[in-house]
């Protein structure tokens, strides 16, 4: 009776053993179906109406400067894009955690009801009114893709495996761009047609919102366990990784200099004196070819290495943001604006893969990316108005694009230290 009682045992112990291996095999990311690349779809989406719209903030730039808020300097006016980019990204150091509570649906609704609020209620600014356009356009719509933004790429973590990963959130992130190239063509010839601001900006937001609304049906979630880690833990943690914290100051001086070109490409255009019709279209060169850049980045960072690829591209839009010194004719915008949007779009699409790749606990991704953007967010909120300070009444360009090239050249640099701290401790894998 024993003896059988032991084969019985011996039995069942092998088949729980299997059966806790397929299990395990089950509960890892699908990498495909129907419910990860419609998830993919929707986090498109939110980048498209997120980040995408933000980039076009360099139409509202010109036409407020030249049109809409004459009294106020370009400085001044920098900061209501500065500020919807700053809390795009330091609100994610609160969307990120509540991520990874569960929190995924709440976050994304809410937000995207925030981003179509604010554009509709833009709509009613008159001429000279600087700070209702600060608060609705500023204030709430930051808030609202702050709220977005990290869930929308880190949910890509739970359909896709390290293997599939980056290529596919460079795939998510190249819906900003795309947004770039569709967003200021269309507020160009809205607003500066027979439409008129509030019925074009109007006609703006009933788009963002459909779109919003189709990216929230599409994303899904899969059933894993609620995070159960600590802010205060990972925060701890954080300030032990030095890989990490340079990473973080790297990108945060990076940033400072970043958004010099989506900000004044095109008001640099016309004050050059080319063509209105042409230098509207300048930010829509930008980010086709930022697009590219997004779209290519996971496939070249398989070979070439995450961090390799991120220093080569963020070196590059430095040189390129000093060189905006030489910009004079219409050649000039094409090809600044081409190789700018090209090697930014990479430096974008690679920088959440790049903290993926040095976060030895996904669970903790959320509030990594959170904690991370929340100093890069400083970085974005100075570099417009700071760049537009330089720039001055007279619109000295070349003393505006001499200091953003250098500081973002300054986080380049740390990124190649980051470099060379991995090869000395001999560390491999996928950066």
């Amino acid at each position: 009776m024993s003896i059988k009682s032991a084969i019985h045992d011996t039995f069942t112990k092998d088949k729980k053993e299997d059966n806790s291996e397929e299990l395990e095999q089950e509960s890892g990311p699908p990498n495909g179906g129907f419910q990860a690349w419609r998830t993919v779809f929707g986090c498109f989406l939110m980048q498209f109406c997120g980040f995408g719209y933000i980039s076009s903030f360099g139409v509202y730039q010109d036409y407020y400067t030249r049109i809409y808020m004459t009294n106020y300097s370009p400085s001044a006016i920098s900061w209501i894009g500065a500020l919807t980019s700053f809390l795009a990204v330091i609100v994610a150091s609160i969307s990120g955690p509540l991520y990874d509570r569960g929190w995924f649906h709440r976050l994304v609704i809410v937000g995207s009801l925030l981003q179509s609020l604010s554009l509709f209620t833009l709509s009613f600014t008159k001429p000279g009114q600087f700070y209702l356009a600060f608060m609705v356009q500023g204030i709430v719509y930051g808030f609202g893709m702050g709220l977005t933004y990290a869930p929308s790429v880190a949910v890509v973590s739970q359909h896709f495996s390290s293997r599939k990963r980056t290529l596919v959130m460079s795939l998510v992130t190249s819906g900003s761009p795309l947004g770039g190239i569709i967003h200021p063509i269309m507020l160009n010839h809205l607003l500066n047609g027979t439409v008129g601001f509030a019925n074009g900006v109007r006609a703006s937001a009933g788009f963002v919102s459909a779109l919003l609304l189709i990216a929230c049906l599409s994303m899904c979630t899969r059933e894993l366990p609620v995070s159960t880690v600590s802010y205060t833990v990972v925060a701890r943690k954080f300030s032990r990784d030095v890989l990490f914290i340079l990473m973080a100051v790297g990108a945060t001086l990076f940033q400072i200099g970043y958004y010099f070109p989506l900000f004044y490409l095109q008001l640099d255009s016309t004050k050059h004196g080319i063509d209105v019709n042409f230098s509207f279209y300048s930010l829509s060169i930008l980010n086709a070819a930022s697009f590219v850049g997004r779209c290519t980045a996971g496939i070249i960072a398989a070979y070439a290495g995450v961090l390799n690829f991120t220093i080569i591209s963020a070196v590059a839009c430095s040189a390129i943001i000093i060189s905006m010194i030489a910009l004079s004719d219409m050649s000039s915008v094409v090809v600044l604006g081409l190789v700018y949007g090209y090697f930014s779009g990479i430096y974008v699409a690679l920088l959440v893969p790049l903290m993926t790749v040095l976060t030895p606990d996904l669970s903790e991704l959320g509030a990594r990316i959170g904690i991370c953007f929340t100093f890069t967010a400083f970085g974005t909120l100075v570099s417009g108005p700071i760049s537009g300070d330089f720039l001055g009444s007279q619109y000295k360009w070349w003393l505006a694009s001499l200091f953003s090239g250098l500081i973002s050249l300054m986080g380049s640099l740390i990124f190649v230290v980051m470099r060379l701290i991995i090869y000395r401790r001999g560390i491999n894998g996928d950066t």
